[in-house]
């Protein structure tokens, strides 16, 4: 974190005006502000935990109900939170694990379902094996059920062929990004760049398309 940390919502209705959140300080003072005045309404604490896992990003609901927020250490643990807008309060999330979220989670249009990604690892690659074959675990997708807040888990997992290695060897290859709700559902990018939709209810396990060596579309 910076000297100049500052991270707000973008305005949003609110008891019949424009309102929006932010995040005014390292210390994690959350303020509900009035906009554009940013006259202070209510305001409350989010403590960053003990490894240091602190607010990147915070979004709103398409309602304007629920807020959500993306945790880093900017050392190997993530986490989110669940706000309600007001009264501004913390509902719930995951103060710190170890791992990498991958973006900012999004709600579902009828704000039923937030949903995000995250992974043990940053990236993953290739290992140099030139037999290599069977699946690799890029991560996995988290889904948060509103209002009750239960969260189910689902692997995101690619299947390599014997064989396999990508045409550059230092190749990075990382997790979906792009994760939006899709009814019970989620349409996503996973490593090849092209749009992939897995229809609802999610299985335990995601087994995504195999992407092609160049990096650019599946096999």
């Amino acid at each position: 974190m910076t000297g100049n940390y500052l991270r707000s919502t973008s305005p949003f209705l609110c008891a019949g005006e424009e309102q929006f959140v932010q995040v005014v300080d390292e210390c994690q003072n959350i303020q509900r502000c009035r906009w554009p005045s940013k006259k202070v309404l209510e305001s409350t604490i989010c403590p960053i935990s003990w490894a240091g896992c602190h607010i990147e990003e915070i979004g709103v609901s398409p309602s304007g109900n629920w807020l959500v927020t993306q945790r880093i250490s900017g050392q190997g643990e993530w986490g989110y939170d669940v706000f309600r807008t007001a009264p501004l309060e913390r509902a719930t999330g995951i103060t710190q694990e170890r791992g990498y979220i991958l973006e900012l989670p999004r709600f579902s249009e009828n704000e039923s379902l937030l949903v995000g990604g995250a992974s043990r690892f940053f990236e993953w690659w290739w290992d140099g094996d030139e037999e290599n074959d069977g699946p690799a675990i890029v991560g996995f997708l988290f889904v948060h059920h509103l209002p009750r807040h239960d969260v189910t888990r689902h692997e995101l997992r690619v299947e390599l062929p014997k064989g396999w290695k990508p045409e550059d060897p230092r190749a990075k290859w990382y997790g979906p990004r792009d994760i939006t709700p899709i009814g019970e559902g989620v349409r996503l990018v996973p490593s090849g760049g092209l749009p992939v939709e897995v229809v609802g209810p999610l299985p335990p396990v995601i087994v995504l398309p195999t992407p092609h060596p160049s990096g650019r579309g599946f096999l």
